[in-house]
């Protein structure tokens, strides 16, 4: 049995489908479905299969378009078909998978244990009189006063002072549409300035992270050694593109950002990235070059909507 059967066997079988898939094959599932940096996630992972129809063919859609007049030349009619089933032979999907995958997330719980607001003043000229006993009456020696007095003003909020530099300030004047700290000084004179916050959370619970299934609907190719990755590339889109019209999509929370409603699973020997042509892999043994270019190109068909699976 060559290695596409032996796979389509195992996915068939109840008892064996979920062995095809390891921590890093879901990983990559998980990343070709959903927004991970929106929504952290982490193992143990695992299968949901509500669904699983082995031998999938998706019908091909014809378009047909048309358009006539009437008999006074007038009235323009258009006419725009889908015909599914006519047309090419249908796209061959090894497996159609509705159900979904269980992932590990923790709950943002944590309590704000205190919190500090500060609205300072730009209008520093009170604060250089109670030093000076007057304004200076040289404009530059002004500027640099009512500049300096308006950075120790600023930087006294921050909780990092320092990194508040004369570049901030400056871009701070432009966003203004000020020339000087002396010009907005005289526009904001009496008025509110930038906000300030301080924030601070209590130390975080000691919650193990809790379960969830996320929905997900993919169909799975299963390829042996050879393939042909521009074929494979274009009959994803396909099948993707197909799935999606004929509504095979499971529906999911709000509060979860989807990559792709309907993800594509490739299911390839393990041995297809012992061919250095893959990127990654260079140092190592070749089992540490293998598991590289695996992890690398796992994680760039990801973007694309596609969970990479290596199977031994």
């Amino acid at each position: 049995m060559d290695f596409v059967d032996s796979v389509l066997v195992r996915l068939g079988d109840p008892a064996t489908r979920s062995g095809v898939l390891d921590d890093a094959a879901l990983a990559n599932l998980v990343a070709a479905a959903y927004d991970t940096e929106a929504m952290p996630v982490g193992p143990p992972y695992s299968a949901v299969f509500d669904e699983l129809t082995v031998g999938y063919a998706t019908p091909p859609v014809t378009v047909v378009e048309g358009e006539w007049m009437g008999a006074a030349g007038q009235d323009r009619t258009e006419l725009r078909l889908r015909l599914h089933g006519l047309g090419p032979a249908p796209l061959r999907v090894d497996a159609l998978w509705r159900g979904g995958l269980v992932v590990r997330t923790s709950t943002a719980r944590d309590r704000v244990q205190a919190l500090a607001v500060q609205l300072p003043s730009f209008d520093v000229d009170p604060e250089i009189v109670a030093d000076l006993g007057a304004l200076p009456t040289d404009p530059a020696v002004l500027e640099t006063e009512r500049r300096s007095r308006l950075v120790d003003r600023l930087r006294s909020g921050l909780d990092q002072p320092a990194a508040f530099t004369d570049a901030h300030v400056d871009r701070l004047l432009r966003s203004v549409g000020a020339g000087s700290v002396s010009e907005l000084v005289t526009r904001v004179r009496g008025q509110a300035g930038t906000a300030t916050v301080q924030l601070r959370y209590a130390p975080p619970a000691a919650t193990p992270p809790t379960p969830r299934v996320l929905p997900l609907a993919a169909a799975v190719f299963v390829r042996g050694a050879g393939f042909s990755l521009a074929d494979l590339l274009l009959s994803s889109r396909l099948a993707r593109s197909r799935a999606e019209e004929l509504g095979l999509e499971v529906p999911a929370a709000d509060d979860v950002r989807r990559r792709r409603a309907v993800v594509v699973v490739w299911i390839v020997p393990a041995a297809t990235f012992d061919d250095p042509a893959w990127p990654g892999g260079t140092t190592g043994t070749p089992q540490q070059q293998r598991a590289d270019r695996y992890a690398r190109a796992g994680r760039w068909l990801a973007a694309e909507g596609i969970g990479l699976v290596a199977v031994p």
